[in-house]
């Protein structure tokens, strides 16, 4: 069991840490922690293997057990006013691995700042669960609403997201605003 929770470390802490940068607009040493906090959690329940095979999609659960380890108070709360800087630190966290096709754009950039941009924190997280790939059942079961629910706030967050990444048009002699 030791190495297949290795296995499951290596594959999804940069995820889990990515996830928590997308989903509460964190810093990269908070969302290492709450990555860590999880991933501690996680090893004190495979140490239980009933525990364990009792949790029907772990990529789910981490990433949920992850935002909650974010979220705890510790003296002051731990959340912050989202801000999302893309820096070197976040391009290597986010930054395909040599094994995903995947390519990171600029347009992806812009995407990760826009997300930052959603009022509403459990649409932000339900987009967040969205890139991750996750299913509408899942999601809603992560999060406790209807998949219906799910759909509706990745709608919301569309339409802020597609307003935010909207092109700017600038007329000859006028300035963007």
């Amino acid at each position: 069991m030791r190495k297949q929770f290795l296995d499951f470390y290596s594959d999804q802490y940069p995820k889990v840490v990515r996830f928590v940068r997308w989903a509460r607009g964190a810093d990269l040493p908070a969302a290492e922690d709450a990555a860590q906090g999880a991933f501690l959690e996680a090893w004190r329940i495979v140490q239980q293997p009933v525990d364990w095979e009792m949790i029907r999609n772990p990529e789910a659960w981490i990433r949920t057990v992850a935002l909650r380890q974010h979220d705890r108070p510790a003296g002051m709360r731990r959340c912050q006013p989202i801000t999302l800087f893309v820096d070197d630190e976040l391009m290597a966290l986010i930054a395909p691995s040599q094994d995903d096709p995947a390519e990171l754009s600029t347009l992806t950039i812009d995407v990760l700042n826009a997300l930052q941009g959603i009022d509403d924190e459990q649409a932000r997280i339900v987009m967040a669960f969205t890139l991750d790939d996750f299913t509408d059942t899942t999601i809603g079961r992560q999060l406790g609403i209807d998949p219906q629910l799910v759909r509706n706030l990745r709608a919301k967050a569309r339409r802020v997201l597609a307003k935010r990444l909207a092109p700017v048009h600038v007329q000859e002699g006028d300035t963007a605003r």
